[in-house]
């Protein structure tokens, strides 16, 4: 991800399952260029690894996504540091759907 500053975020995705086509579940980490584990660049008390589980649920003619997000692996801080990033994590992947819901409103 690019910042408005020109600065760069990266994350690195470990695929744990795929079921055609109801649900994707990864660990997501940040990482850098090269794919190597690192912290969140702007909260090292971020836990380093989430568990990531997206499902997919037909509603009328379109389709219900919904993201859970769960940090594992992580000290009783880190979990603190995560709870409490969840209203940027709503308005972050809000905004990503909402960029890919424009993308494919072009097709």
């Amino acid at each position: 991800m690019r910042m408005a500053d020109g600065k760069e975020m990266w994350g690195k995705w470990l695929i744990r399952e795929v079921k055609r086509p109801e649900r994707l579940v990864f660990v997501n980490t940040f990482s850098d260029p090269q794919g190597g584990l690192t912290r969140h660049p702007f909260a090292p008390d971020w836990p380093a690894k989430m568990l990531s589980t997206i499902t997919f649920a037909e509603k009328g003619k379109g389709t219900l996504l919904t993201v859970q997000w769960e940090p594992i692996e992580a000290s009783e801080a880190e979990v603190k540091v995560f709870d409490n990033g969840r209203p940027s994590m709503n308005q972050g992947w809000s905004g990503t759907f909402e960029q890919l819901t424009g993308y494919l409103g072009k097709k």
